[in-house]
């Protein structure tokens, strides 16, 4: 991302993370947030890891991956991000289910720069994750996640992109 997206989204990641309670502040902080980061991130910009060979071979990972009680039942691999939705998963505690987040991020960075060749850190340290909490917020991620490459010009169709489970 550019220098001055990065530093819009951490200002706005650290009032996020001073925010000792849920409002609608924090609501409207989140969305702009996300807001940036995907206008930002469908503009198609350099660098584009997730391309040919790269995207093709995390497609396979992210269909087989299944560690720690996490897996995935959508993504869709875009050339400079990937949108995931785990499946649903059981864990003791958010500390837990942050800890295998951090492993599968290590995990797939491992993987992915192997296939790029190259070294060095691959995922951003601000994310946008959210709780799915009913069926219909569900369907609508979905339908994100399919629209993704079609608002990004790279398909006309979502059927058409190869990368989108």
């Amino acid at each position: 991302l550019p220098g001055s997206v990065r530093t819009q989204l951490r200002e706005i990641g650290q009032s996020l993370a001073e925010t000792r309670h849920v409002d609608s502040d924090m609501e409207a902080l989140r969305r702009r947030h996300f807001a940036i980061l995907d206008h930002t991130l469908d503009a198609g910009d350099d660098p584009l890891p997730f391309k040919g060979k790269t995207a093709a071979r995390l497609h396979d990972l992210l269909a087989e991956y299944s560690a720690d009680g996490l897996a995935f039942s959508h993504w869709v691999i875009m050339p400079n991000h990937v949108h995931l939705i785990t499946k649903p998963c059981k864990y003791d505690s958010i500390e837990t289910f942050k800890l295998t987040w951090r492993r599968f991020k290590a995990r797939s960075a491992r993987y992915t720069n192997q296939i790029m060749q190259t070294k060095g850190s691959l995922w951003q340290d601000s994310l946008y994750d959210r709780w799915i909490r009913d069926e219909a917020e569900h369907r609508r991620w979905v339908k994100y996640l399919h629209n993704n490459p079609v608002k990004a010009r790279l398909v006309e169709r979502s059927e058409d992109f190869l990368y989108l489970q």
